[in-house]
């Protein structure tokens, strides 16, 4: 399914991906940053595009609390509704928590202990203890914010059930320049259902290797739902194993991230992908045709290895994708027609017709 965002924020595409994350996957998100970044702003965007801006449908299946030093327990267990007591001697609970598709926790690290416990039952349990009842919660997404994670309770049950934590940082000059103009942002969001997710596949190698280098600094309860969380990110942001391991790692690890693609992946391999992001750099089309000539002779070279069997494809994808970004490639590519004022083709193209190693 395509999600169409429409927001007024510049530069927050990737907390959005990492939101619907949160949907597809089911296991609560944390936005961690200073304040004036955009932690709130971009998750109320999403619930607009959930709803398609219907705010009936968003005031009835989104719930929002605002945690400080004083807020009590009852505003997520609920209070007695007084008509029913009073008028029907029936004691009921309202707890719309409980009833939530979409769960919004601001400023999560200034709730008490007691709240926290009582928001940990509602992300693990998924479900409300009042007395001798149990009130299921049918969120969808629960997402958080806050502005850092004490350090002192960092390792605490509560903060592990944010699987998935996203560092926030401010935006560049630029982008805030381009801001400026007014004009809103739009994309769409690959939201994968159950099934596509299922039937993604991993290469298991490369998750072996990461899970190793991980382990000692994640909880079971992690690595449990990684293989669930790596497929997500492959068809949300529409990327190979190897990048998807690299984002997972910085969400769950990210102390590791800078170290993780030269465990799980050959060097041959690393060194390939580093030359084809050169290409968008590029407009003249002899220099192109030498680079396309050199990366045909790197791709063949790993050809006939079986342990990088699994990255060619990989490959071949960031390659068309780096390709179709560059208006001389796709010329000299065959892709694009040359216009009559835009330079020839090279005489002797030296572009690799063997189907095994030309992407296309």
């Amino acid at each position: 399914m395509k999600r169409v965002i429409k927001t007024s924020l510049y530069g927050k595409e990737e907390m959005f991906k990492i939101i619907a994350l949160g949907e597809v996957t089911r296991l609560p998100i944390l936005f961690v940053g200073v304040p004036g970044v955009a932690k709130t702003a971009v998750l109320m965007d999403y619930a607009e595009a959930m709803y398609n801006g219907d705010k009936n449908m968003i005031k009835l299946n989104t719930f929002i609390l605002e945690l400080d030093e004083g807020t009590k327990n009852s505003e997520i267990k609920g209070r007695p509704d007084m008509k029913s007591l009073l008028e029907d001697k029936r004691y009921i609970v309202d707890a719309p928590i409980a009833d939530a598709e979409y769960v919004l926790i601001n400023e999560v690290d200034k709730g008490s202990s007691g709240v926290r416990n009582t928001l940990l039952s509602v992300m693990r349990e998924k479900a409300l203890f009042l007395g001798h009842e149990v009130r299921d919660c049918k969120w969808k997404l629960f997402a958080g914010s806050c502005n850092e994670i004490n350090k002192d309770n960092a390792d605490a049950p509560f903060w592990d059930r944010f699987l998935i934590k996203f560092k926030v940082e401010r935006v560049s000059v630029e982008t805030m320049f381009d801001s400026w103009n007014g004009s809103p942002v739009e994309f769409e969001l690959n939201i994968p259902n159950y099934e596509e997710v299922q039937k993604c596949a991993l290469n298991m190698s490369k998750m072996h290797k990461f899970v190793a280098y991980i382990h000692a600094d994640v909880s079971d309860r992690t690595i449990y739902q990684l293989p669930n969380l790596v497929k997500s990110i492959k068809l949300i942001w529409e990327i190979g194993d190897a990048q998807a391991i690299a984002k997972a790692c910085e969400l769950v690890a990210p102390v590791h991230v800078q170290g993780v693609i030269g465990v799980i992946e050959d060097k041959r391999v690393s060194a390939i992908k580093t030359k084809i992001g050169q290409i968008s750099g590029m407009s003249d089309m002899d220099q192109l045709a030498l680079f396309m000539k050199d990366m045909d002779k790197s791709i063949k070279s790993i050809m006939n290895d079986k342990s990088c069997a699994e990255d060619i494809d990989e490959i071949k994808q960031m390659l068309k994708a780096e390709v179709m970004k560059n208006k001389a490639a796709r010329i000299l590519m065959g892709i694009e027609k040359i216009e009559e004022s835009a330079p020839q083709k090279p005489k002797n193209p030296t572009i690799a017709s063997d189907t095994e190693s030309n992407p296309f």
